[in-house]
């Protein structure tokens, strides 16, 4: 079986060597220039070409049974993820490839390697909740059976019951599914993609709870945050969008649930601040500092004390990072208010009873204060 994303990427590769241009390379193969968007389809592996197309794009582009049989013969498994450092070249560019990462075989092996390692954690997570997705509709089957039971009975008010719990499962179960697809866009870079399927996924719980796309989208950022983390682009500003939109629809119902979104929307723009350059990203970091201000005024010592302490750190590294930045030109007032807001934590991290806690917030004071003594 041809594996169709390696071999796409092998056909771009030799047609950028050859400095081709896809109507030119039609005009090769088929004989007619109007035919590049055939081309274009066989690159992106949007079309499997036929075994006379096959040969006669590596007749144009001089590609070696050599170079082909391994795409032909060895399609890229999962377990392959397990043995990253024992593969080829050869298999990590056809893995890659598997991936869509962008022209595999222009990068080193070493880049390959991390690029795919991060790949392998990422498929281990999400292969272990499609694992899960059979135990769910075994339950779903059990409360149908259940509901024509109490039918039988006559007894509406146990359907009801039952019937309503159904409904609640298959749309978990169908929010789920939105979320598989979207983890699956993420795992091939689609990060666009992935948004509006859990921005879809959240806002259909509002029939059940008006609050519950706000918690949902809350909780479905951890997917951008952490593809944000490992390979840049545009992660993190897509989970700003989440989390504002998430604000939006907590503020007026539920002002817990908005600071919390609003102190993960602070840790959001500060990952987005740390990686621009320029006045955008001090602009980017400042806006994290308000936006950690804003849980504050609801997340009070008083009330939530480990939660204030958290937003407190949180404002310390923001802080701290405005003053790192190279677009900064006085550092002294940002380590200042870092300093306030770090022994502002160290207030409630008790060193015996969240000892994690104080021993990093700790690390953190005496670097401020380090930075201060410099400046």
């Amino acid at each position: 079986m041809l594996d169709l994303p390696a071999f796409a990427a092998l056909i771009k590769r030799k047609r950028g060597e050859k400095r081709l241009t896809q109507e030119t390379l039609a005009l090769d193969v088929f004989g007619d220039p109007t035919r590049k968007g055939d081309i274009s389809r066989i690159e992106n592996a949007k079309q499997t070409p036929q075994e006379a197309t096959i040969q006669r794009l590596c007749a144009a582009l001089n590609i070696s049974n050599a170079e082909l049989d391994p795409i032909r013969t060895a399609r890229p498994h999962a377990a392959q993820l397990d043995h990253i450092p024992t593969l080829s070249r050869e298999e990590l560019q056809n893995l890659a490839a598997r991936f869509e990462v962008e022209n595999p075989f222009d990068q080193t092996g070493a880049a390959l390697r991390d690029f795919l390692t991060k790949k392998a954690e990422e498929y281990r997570s999400y292969k272990s909740v499609i694992d899960a997705i059979d135990e769910r509709t075994k339950g779903l089957h059990n409360l149908k059976a259940a509901a024509q039971e109490a039918a039988e009975r006559l007894d509406f008010a146990e359907v009801e019951a039952l019937l309503s719990r159904v409904q609640e499962v298959e749309k978990e179960i169908a929010a789920e599914t939105g979320e598989l697809r979207a983890r699956n866009a993420l795992l091939r870079g689609r990060v666009e993609e992935a948004y509006h399927l859990l921005y879809d996924a959240a806002d259909s719980f509002a029939i059940i709870d008006p609050v519950e796309p706000a918690r949902r989208r809350s909780h479905y950022g951890r997917y951008f945050f952490e593809h944000g983390f490992r390979y840049g682009g545009i992660a993190h500003r897509k989970l700003e969008d989440l989390l504002t939109g998430a604000a939006i629809i907590a503020e007026p119902l539920n002002k817990e649930i908005w600071a919390r979104i609003q102190n993960n929307l602070g840790i959001a723009l500060q990952e987005q601040g740390l990686r621009t350059s320029g006045a955008a990203g001090t602009d980017l970091l400042a806006k994290a500092v308000a936006a950690h201000g804003k849980a504050l005024t609801i997340t009070t010592q008083a009330e939530h004390p480990v939660q204030w302490a958290e937003t407190q750190e949180c404002l310390a590294l923001a802080e701290q990072a405005i003053a790192d930045h190279a677009a900064t030109g006085d550092p002294a007032p940002h380590l200042r208010a870092a300093l306030k807001h770090v022994e502002s934590a160290l207030t409630v991290y008790d060193p015996e009873h969240l000892s994690y806690r104080h021993d990093n917030a700790t690390t953190l004071r005496e670097e401020i204060l380090a930075r201060l003594a410099q400046t």
